[in-house]
């Protein structure tokens, strides 16, 4: 994979990666809601279990691209300063 190739990468990676703590925080405050209401939540916290599953793979997925590019800059002009814009960049 060329470089722009991991850098687009990343980017849509960590992208997901804060559309899944979004998608995180909501589930936990429905699940919140429904139990202070005393109604059932167990769906949620099926769905909640599913999500936590699908951001860990975001994370992995993630960093396997984020190494990747640190193993790319190890030999070209880029340095971590580099790396780190791209990912906050996506964020």
């Amino acid at each position: 994979m060329d470089r722009h190739a991991l850098e687009f990468s990343l980017r849509a990676a960590s992208a997901r990666v804060a559309l899944g703590a979004q998608a995180l925080l909501k589930q936990r405050q429905h699940i919140r809601e429904l139990e202070r209401y005393g109604l059932d939540s167990g769906t949620a916290k099926a769905l909640l279990r599913q999500y936590e599953q699908s951001q860990a793979m975001n994370l992995f997925d993630r960093d396997c691209f984020r190494q990747a590019l640190e193993h790319e800059a190890d030999s070209s002009e880029y340095d971590a300063f580099d790396l780190y814009y791209l990912d906050r960049k996506a964020a």
